[in-house]
């Protein structure tokens, strides 16, 4: 599931992103700003161009890379702070602080899987000389708005600096491409280690541990370590890759995840689906009538679904509404969830059957169970006004 940063070349990133697999998220806008040609031809099976249906797994890794290509580190352009008064990477320097600065977004899955380690490095370091700053960098136009990043703040129950990079300045300034991606700043203001994605926290702890014991700090009382990788599904192998509903990924060659000619006659168009039932893995099919946007399907009235096989644990999607509340009824394998696969923000009424209300525009998780095994998902808009913007998967027996 990775997400490739705005004007990321899927070319020159492949190798990266080949390791980078399960545990980093990106954008939606690795795609044209404004595509207008038509890039398949024909719905039927055989005819799409061949896609990248998996990733492979790797249950505690990410990717560090040299830092040849980091630029001079600067917080630029942010236009709030939560948690904290704003903060000065020269000044810090100058108090002789380490700084970690961590890259993430609040709709973003391995952002979310990182909170754990995030929370126990501020407890357990910044009485001893680390500042942790998150740079909460958008990838949706509503996770600009800062009273949205405040309320998933106070919902993960983060307590460090968290730097508002709206109009994403900071992320540009340090060539970021990825969420979630850590920077380690040592006292004399030198970038010592980046991260990319989730996991690889044993290493990540080490590098802090030596950058604030060459500044002299004792850290022989402080504990390392923690349970911080979830455990992995048995018999998962792989998982599907990050399923994007918009039309700047899903216009790319490397995108391609709607399944139906009709997503593909161009942008910013409503069109009445058939479902035909291709079912291709790492792609989604539609049903009634649908607008494709930028970042986002929007249902156009009651009983408009999309449905996609997955291979994965669990199933989380990216939704919002424009039109007051909405709901999607949701199907795994043609039947209601049970209440042991149901995510946190699953309801079920009376005679059993499963929703989500949607009444914020944020990642909402629908399905988590132990069992790994191929499945299909379907889900049911009640009005018109309902976006869907991505579905991301897991492959652990708990959490997202």
């Amino acid at each position: 599931m990775v997400r490739l940063a705005p004007g990321t070349t899927w070319l020159i990133l492949m190798a990266t992103l080949t390791v980078a697999g399960v545990v980093a998220c990106g954008s939606a806008d690795s795609a044209a700003d404004e595509p207008t040609s038509t890039t398949a031809s024909g719905a039927g099976e055989g005819v799409l161009p061949p896609t990248p249906t998996t990733v492979p797994l790797f249950a505690d890794t990410g990717l560090a890379d040299p830092l040849d290509t980091v630029p001079d580190p600067k917080l630029v352009g942010i236009v709030d702070w939560i948690n904290s008064d704003a903060l000065d990477l020269d000044e810090l320097a100058g108090d002789n602080r380490v700084v970690l600065i961590d890259f993430w977004t609040y709709t973003c899955v391995n952002c979310v899987r990182t909170f754990p380690f995030l929370r126990q490095m501020h407890e357990r370091y910044e009485p001893h000389g680390l500042t942790l700053i998150g740079v909460h960098s958008p990838e949706f136009d509503f996770e600009r708005v800062t009273t949205n990043v405040a309320d998933a703040i106070d919902e993960a129950e983060l307590e460090y600096a968290v730097a508002v990079d709206s109009d994403k300045a900071t992320w540009h300034a340090f060539g970021n491409h990825f969420w979630p991606t850590t920077y380690l700043i040592g006292a004399d203001g030198e970038v010592l280690y980046r991260h990319f994605g989730e996991g690889g926290y044993d290493d990540t702890e080490a590098e802090i541990r030596a950058a604030l014991e060459q500044v002299g700090v004792d850290l022989s009382g402080v504990p390392s370590g923690g349970d911080f990788v979830p455990a992995v599904a048995e018999n998962a192998h792989t998982q599907t890759r990050e399923l994007y509903a918009g039309y700047r990924p899903g216009y790319d060659s490397a995108g391609l995840f709607a399944a139906q000619d009709e997503f593909y006659l161009g942008p910013d168009r409503t069109s009445e689906y058939i479902d035909a039932g291709l079912r291709r893995h790492g792609q989604f099919e539609l049903d009634g009538l649908w607008l494709n946007e930028s970042d986002s399907l929007a249902s156009g009235g009651s009983g408009a679904y999309v449905v996609f096989p997955f291979l994965a644990t669990s199933v989380n999607t990216v939704l919002s509404t424009t039109n007051g509340p909405r709901s999607l009824e949701v199907f795994l394998d043609d039947r209601p969830l049970l209440p042991s696969e149901a995510g946190p923000d699953v309801r079920f009424d009376e005679s059993g059957r499963s929703f989500i209300d949607i009444t914020d525009s944020r990642l909402y998780q629908i399905v988590e169970t132990d069992e790994f095994r191929r499945y299909e998902l379907k889900l049911t808009a009640d009005a018109e006004g309902l976006r869907v913007h991505s579905f991301t998967f897991g492959v652990f027996t708990e959490g997202p």
